[in-house]
């Protein structure tokens, strides 16, 4: 244009399908040059959204996880850790326009590698929800996580008790010094009883127990809260969690006694209380079941261990994956049953087969 002053210009088609010029001025050609497509890039910019394709990552996974305020506590601990622990520290410097397929896919590998499947499987679900936020913005065309492989994971899960070997397991329970001591022993029996998923047993409450139809209710969850502690969540694991079971008999007459015995109470009401009524901590009960099994003598026993046996049991008695998949509280077994078919109170079929296992040896003599 003059001495000292460059100009660089072009046509620009935006988003509701104009074509308007851009200029911009410097004082050299290259320094107007980087004007202009600096320029360029900010005109991609959604206007009514804070996400572009100059946002960086960090930014980004804030605004992702702005989106998930209504999501389970225990769900929103897992995507901000992932994000403090992973995403941030790694590539949070990287912006939307850089973070491409094979960015991506080079950063979930070398998760993999280091921390393993898992950690990389949350790392992906993360990202895919951060750059899904970016696509609603106009920032991205395609999401690029979609086109990332699969990440393959080696399941251990959890080893199922024999059928035939539960019930000296539950007698060593029983008579178990500490875990009396620490008023676990009944939680035990109880787990092997229904397959509950620990948190659900934790979070039993008497009104959810019905002594003369001899069913609970499993209706919540015990979850631990970044900044909140503990919380009794309102709703199981799954959306199939919620259901009412007939438990056995054995296993009534049990929570009748206990409640005659020893309830505690409190504002939670809790069938497994601490011994001032509050919140068990799920993390607590398995260590102190960790330290209790090796000493009985079945290292591999975990807690989940019995929601397997239970299937198993359930399985040999004769019942239907449909029965099973009811009262252990898992998706139905297909789409037709799930969709046409109503779930009702999980049978006193399985209860009867149950109560053969867990029913202490002394009464069996008796």
């Amino acid at each position: 244009m003059s001495p000292g002053r460059w100009r660089a210009r072009t046509r620009y088609r935006f988003d509701d399908g104009t074509l308007r010029q851009i200029e911009r001025f410097a004082t050299t050609r290259a320094r107007a040059r980087i004007a202009l497509q600096t320029a360029l890039d900010n005109a991609t910019a959604s206007r009514s959204l804070e996400v572009n394709r100059q946002t960086s990552l960090a930014h980004l996974a804030d605004r992702f996880l702005a989106t998930k305020e209504d999501c389970a506590p225990r769900t929103i601990d897992t995507y901000r850790q992932t994000i403090a622990h992973h995403i941030k520290p790694k590539i949070g410097a990287l912006t939307v326009a850089e973070a491409t397929t094979e960015r991506l896919g080079r950063f979930i590998s070398e998760i993999t590698a280091s921390c393993g499947p898992g950690a990389a499987k949350a790392c992906r679900a993360v990202l895919s929800g951060m750059m899904g936020v970016a696509a609603r913005s106009d920032a991205v065309i395609v999401n690029p996580v979609r086109e990332i492989g699969n990440i393959t994971r080696r399941r251990q899960g959890a080893t199922a008790v024999p059928v035939q070997d539960l019930p000296d397991l539950l007698e060593a329970v029983r008579r178990d010094e500490r875990l009396n001591e620490l008023d676990q022993a009944d939680v035990v029996v109880f787990l092997a009883g229904t397959g509950c998923r620990l948190g659900e047993a934790l979070a039993l409450r008497w009104s959810a127990f019905d002594p003369e139809a001899g069913t609970i209710s499993i209706e919540a969850n015990v979850v631990r809260a970044h900044g909140r502690g503990l919380l009794l969540q309102d709703h199981p694991k799954t959306k199939a969690g919620a259901r009412t079971i007939s438990i056995p008999n054995s296993l009534r007459v049990l929570l009748m006694e206990r409640q005659g015995r020893i309830r505690v109470r409190s504002e939670y009401d809790l069938v497994f209380p601490t011994v001032r009524g509050n919140i068990r901590d799920p993390r607590n009960t398995s260590r102190d079941w960790r330290d209790a099994r090796d000493r009985l003598g079945y290292p591999k026993v975990t807690t989940h261990s019995f929601r397997k046996t239970v299937a198993t049991a359930l399985d040999h008695s004769g019942l239907s994956a449909r029965e099973i998949a009811d009262y252990l509280g898992h998706e139905n077994p297909s789409l037709t049953q799930d969709v046409y078919m109503a779930k009702s109170t999980g049978g006193t079929k399985a209860a009867k087969a149950l109560d053969v296992m867990i029913v202490p040896k002394s009464k069996v003599r008796g």
